[in-house]
Formats: structure tokens, C-alpha cells, sequence
């Protein structure tokens, strides 16, 4: 799962180098490049942050 800003969406990772991931989204979100991302995972019954990101061009 990935918030930027209130925007939540889930995504499936297509692509992943060195620091880079590519991310398909299943609902586009709308946000500037520069923006904050927050990436959650699931674990268990609850969501758990497991890191943050930047979106590139």
C-alpha cells in the first residue's frame, strides 16, 4: 500500500534496482514529483510502514 499526501493506493512492484522501484498502481493517485511516499505492507491483520520514498520523473 502507498499514501502520498491522503491519497492510499495499492501498487505491484515491476521493476527494482539499486534505489529505484518501479510501482504499477491498481488506482493512479495525482501528486508532484518531489512528493512523500509512504509504503505499508501487511503483516498479520495490520498494516506496517516498512519505508518511505520520493516520486521521480
Amino acid at each position: 500500500m502507498l499514501n502520498v499526501g491522503t491519497a492510499t493506493t495499492v501498487g505491484v512492484v515491476t521493476s527494482a534496482r539499486k534505489d529505484i522501484a518501479e510501482v504499477k498502481l491498481k488506482r493512479p493517485v495525482c501528486a508532484e514529483i518531489g512528493a512523500t511516499v509512504a509504503i505499508s505492507r501487511r503483516i498479520g491483520s495490520r498494516w506496517r510502514l516498512i519505508g518511505v520514498g520520493v516520486i521521480k520523473d
